[in-house]
């Protein structure tokens, strides 16, 4: 008689390819599966799976400790590199291990990766920091004083300085404004000028001042200058000086009697550093470029 037992069909192995789109899954998270220890088959360096097993295998999978703590990233994009465990925590922090996990029950921050606790000391004293905040100062900031400490933010300032050059016969004007303590910019301006006095410099670039603040509408500004004469009198006698350049010092007398309700005029030497103030060296550099030209923002 015929055999009529029926034998079924073993299940058929599958390639690596194969299962990694059955399970829908990335390739190098699968691979992170082999290597965690899912159970496969190796002819020689080829790898065939069942699927049913790696099936029941995922059901229980857990990544391994190693595994989680090396792809750890927080909602900041920062790794465990930035974090302490439990024991540093406790050192830091002057704590009991009981009281931290009590105040982790309240709401202090940390991070549970796999089955280790860790803690980001800056978000810790973060969360619980009292008192006045003490905010750094920019570079901008520390080099306005103290005029950054008498004045409101919303007050432009000015730094001026001016440059002539005597074998070309121009007059060099630079001027660095500064906006809400926080940005800078600067200006190159030039007048092809002859002259014998070099303050003729110093007058346009306080002109080259007076000229923005009154383009821009500004209801206050302050500007900065290395000539005292002009914090104690800030009038020009243009018949004094050449008449090539008596037009400019006549539009600095009229510019400055109808905004000198709205600028204050300073003395350099009020200034942090004086000339050695970062904006004031860039205001100097400026006036030396004679050119026309506009950096923004300028960096110190």
């Amino acid at each position: 008689m015929a055999d009529k037992t029926k034998m079924e069909n073993p299940e058929v192995l599958l390639l690596k390819s194969e299962l990694q789109q059955k399970l829908k899954v990335s390739k190098s998270q699968f691979n992170a599966f082999l290597e965690d220890g899912m159970p496969h088959y190796l002819f020689g360096n080829q790898y065939r799976f069942l699927e049913s097993e790696a099936v029941d295998w995922l059901k229980v999978y857990k990544p391994s400790q190693e595994r989680l703590e090396s792809q750890f990233r927080d909602e900041k994009g920062r790794t465990l590199k930035e974090y302490v465990s439990e024991d540093i925590a406790i050192a830091t922090l002057r704590l009991s291990k009981a009281y931290l996990i009590n105040l982790c029950n309240k709401g202090m921050p940390y991070a549970d990766v796999g089955e280790k606790r860790f803690y980001h000391i800056g978000d810790i004293l973060g969360f619980y920091r009292k008192g006045v905040e003490v905010v750094a100062e920019t570079p901008i900031e520390k080099c306005l004083k103290p005029f950054c400490i008498e004045n409101p933010k919303d007050v432009p300032i000015f730094i001026v300085d001016g440059s002539y050059n005597f074998e070309k016969g121009k007059a060099g004007a630079g001027v660095v404004m500064v906006d809400n303590w926080e940005t800078a910019t600067g200006w190159s301006k030039v007048k092809n000028v002859k002259t014998d006095k070099a303050v003729v410099s110093e007058f346009l670039a306080v002109l080259e001042a007076l000229i923005l603040i009154k383009n821009k509408g500004m209801n206050k500004a302050i500007i900065v200058t290395d000539q005292k004469h002009l914090v104690k009198r800030m009038e020009v006698d243009e018949r004094k000086y050449e008449e090539s350049i008596r037009l400019q010092l006549q539009e600095f007398n009229r510019l400055w009697n109808e905004l000198k309700g709205k600028v204050e005029i300073r003395f350099l030497g009020d200034l942090n550093g004086g000339r050695k103030n970062a904006l004031y060296k860039n205001a100097h550099k400026l006036s030396q470029e004679y050119k026309v030209a506009k950096i923004d923002p300028l960096q110190l």
